[in-house]
């Protein structure tokens, strides 16, 4: 019998290891717990279909060996998501080996976590980031006990196609493509933990028939003689069902190619230290090394209109409450502004169109107060910083799209002294 590796992967996250992975990625235990039910077995998706070639395998057998993936790997999650530097380079880890996995597909895959598990974007994506790492370990693991070469590991991920059948959550299909290799998948969704939610009847048991029907009955009027065998029907329908089924997987990987990764943005975490002697752990393309810089540079002088956008700031929808996963970036920024205490800051908050316009500059105004308040509670004189709501004014994007409203849905901060 096959090993199922998402069943043995599932003890490798005990409920003590969920609840340091929620607290990183600022979420409660029980929506860590039904993201990694959908991130567990959309990573090892795009295993299996990254090790159907030989080719694909060979990169993910490097991948493993080279990153010294395996038994270690797995016996260190405790200390790996306990936070500090070793979680934040796990993370940096991961988020190439996610690309390496993925491509221009990680987008998607953070979407589909996301909406599974009702998390937002920032906490799947850093949870993709911690997991996939010890995915690697697990395979690591049985290639250094088993020996395997490409192609026992290409057997190894084959043999995976029946038990992704049932939890993988649904689109998986449609974004990797996997719906030749492995026919049906996506159909299931996981809605909490790791346990895979009960396959729902596919539409297609419907339309499968009524389209033999209605090719009998065209065939009838167009010659009014005998149909053709059903046989030849059934053939014909099930060709139209795969060609739109392709096209529906063509249209996921494009949907998935245009949207942006947070991980594929930010980048690397790098090590900056500051005049203070303190050392950050930030993205080489994140916020506080563009507020570094800019601070740094005597050419350019303050202004009003140079304003930085947080990256890694959510609040709770509808809300002003801040998430446990915006503390990292606050630390920063709180950081810096000791390693520099001439330098003022104004916060701006911002929503979209969508609602009350009234009603958007309360919440606007709110949260951009919630977000000076944490600094000061950081250790920031309050008289460096000034709050202000701006509302739906000042769009940087399209407010008629999802992703658009999401760009306007933010948090700036301006230097007003330095």
């Amino acid at each position: 019998m096959a090993l199922n590796i998402l069943d043995a992967l599932k003890g490798e996250f005990g409920d003590e290891i969920v609840g340091m992975l929620g607290k990183f990625v600022g979420e409660d235990p029980s929506k860590t717990k039904s993201a990694l039910g959908a991130a567990l077995p959309a990573i090892l998706g795009g295993l299996v279909s990254k090790g159907s070639s030989a080719q694909g395998a060979s990169e993910i057998l490097e991948m493993v060996t080279k990153g010294g993936f395996g038994a270690d790997t797995l016996k260190g999650l405790g200390s790996a998501f306990g936070g500090g530097d070793v979680t934040k380079n796990m993370l940096a880890t991961g988020a190439e080996l996610l690309k390496k996995i993925f491509g221009e597909k990680v987008a998607g895959i953070v979407d589909l976590v996301a909406g599974a598990a009702g998390i937002g974007k920032n906490s799947a994506s850093s949870l993709l980031g911690l997991v996939v790492p010890a995915v690697l370990g697990f395979l690591g693991r049985e290639v250094k006990s088993g020996g395997l070469n490409v192609g026992g590991l290409m057997g190894l991920l084959s043999g995976q196609m029946e038990s992704l059948k049932a939890a993988a959550p649904a689109g998986l299909g449609s974004i990797l493509g996997l719906s030749e290799l492995v026919p049906g998948m996506g159909g299931a969704k996981v809605v909490q933990g790791i346990e895979p939610a009960v396959k729902r009847s596919s539409p297609w048991k419907w339309i499968l028939p009524l389209a033999i029907i209605a090719a009998v009955i065209a065939y009838m009027l167009k010659t009014c003689s005998v149909p053709p065998p059903v046989t030849t029907s059934v053939e014909k329908a099930e060709k139209a069902v795969g060609e739109a089924g392709k096209a529906a997987g063509e249209i996921g990987e494009k949907v998935a190619a245009g949207a942006g990764s947070l991980l594929e943005r930010l980048g690397k975490f790098l090590s900056v230290k500051l005049p203070s002697g303190f050392e950050l752990s930030v993205p080489e393309f994140g916020v506080e090394r563009k507020l570094i810089a800019f601070i740094e540079d005597a050419g350019k002088p303050v202004d009003k209109t140079t304003w930085f956008t947080f990256d890694r700031l959510e609040f709770e929808t509808g809300s002003a409450t801040l998430k446990a996963s915006s503390m990292e970036q606050l630390k920063n920024v709180a950081e810096i502004l000791k390693a520099y205490p001439k330098v003022a800051l104004k916060i701006g908050g911002y929503t979209d169109n969508v609602g009350d316009p009234a009603a958007n500059l309360k919440l606007s105004q709110k949260r951009a107060e919630n977000t000076v308040a944490e600094l000061v509670k950081l250790g920031i004189s309050a008289d460096r910083l000034e709050a202000e709501g701006y509302g739906d004014k000042h769009p940087v994007s399209d407010n008629s799209t999802e992703e658009g409203r999401q760009k306007n849905r933010r948090i700036d901060m301006r230097v007003t002294r330095k």
